[in-house]
């Protein structure tokens, strides 16, 4: 089996049909069917089951289209590798969530394209538990998390800044008057979470603990998302510190008593860096290193 005809099928699967398939591989349609008869007479196998307007898989075909996508993705990973290990090039898959890791990614991404030669960085906003299942399934290289959770199974560099728990809250609400929030003041109110599986547990083990009567209901992934709920009065969000929150119909104190959350840089333990991989930690960690001495709350 040649890599170019294992393209060739899975295209035909993705695209639903040898036309599109044909089109957007820029082979003749008959080339196409050819390659694929070809390819059934070398494995001894009906690959497709072929209907008067479309095509769909035999079990043999499900089990190859399977296969031939590990093989493919370990292809170009393999290429990549050897590639990116003559010079500073390729892709870089990052997530991360809405805070001021920015501060330490940025400048490390703009290092790289400069000094490389073809760097791409794929830059994603995600949440904790995302971040996690992309790194363990490979379809991202690194992550920025928050948490305080200890890990096994990743490599980890801590960046020098905290953020701290609070309420956000929209402009003009009680606790405007208030010079400080603690847990008490939560009773009776409704409230918005983030999704994040450690935060969330996080949260919920104070509110179990400190308030005896409130009320989830929601939660929230993204930033953008949970302003919109706190400005419609859904409910108050348990969220962290930002500069938007200085001014603007929604507001924020701080929560009392609440442990701050550390951000980190993780990345697996078993997966062999590329050249570039490797630079980009090198970058963040010299950021890190000139700013270890002086932690910084997020704002």
């Amino acid at each position: 089996m040649e890599l170019r005809v294992l393209n060739y099928f899975v295209e035909i699967v993705n695209q639903h049909g040898m036309t599109k398939a044909a089109n957007h591989l820029h082979v003749s349609q008959s080339t196409l069917s050819r390659q694929i008869q070809d390819l059934e007479q070398e494995l001894g196998t009906q690959l497709f089951v072929r209907g008067p307007r479309n095509i769909s898989l035999t079990e043999d075909g499900y089990f190859l289209y399977s296969r031939a996508q590990e093989i493919l993705s370990l292809s170009d990973g393999t290429k990549n590798y050897l590639v990116q290990g003559k010079s500073l090039a390729g892709e870089l898959n990052i997530g991360a969530g809405e805070n001021d890791a920015n501060q330490y990614l940025l400048p490390s991404f703009k290092r790289l394209i400069d000094t490389g030669n073809g760097v791409r960085i794929n830059y994603e906003s995600l949440d904790g538990d995302q971040i996690m299942a992309g790194i363990d399934r490979g379809s991202l290289d690194f992550g920025v998390i928050a948490t305080n959770q200890s890990f096994n199974d990743y490599n980890t560099l801590t960046l020098p800044f905290e953020d701290h728990w609070g309420i956000a809250f929209p402009a003009n609400h009680p606790f405007d008057q208030r010079n400080e929030i603690v847990a008490a003041d939560l009773r009776h109110q409704k409230l918005l979470i983030p999704r994040q599986l450690d935060s969330s547990s996080q949260l919920l083990a104070y509110l179990d603990e400190y308030v005896d009567d409130y009320k989830i209901v929601a939660t929230y992934d993204m930033h953008y998302n949970m302003r919109a709920m706190v400005t419609n009065r859904l409910g108050l969000a348990l969220t962290f510190d930002k500069p938007i929150y200085q001014s603007g119909n929604i507001h924020f104190k701080r929560l009392q008593y609440l442990q701050p959350i550390r951000s980190m840089l993780i990345w697996r333990k078993d997966h062999q860096l590329t050249r570039l991989g490797s630079a980009f930690i090198e970058e963040v960690r010299e950021t890190v290193e000139k700013d270890r001495d002086t932690p910084k709350r997020s704002n």
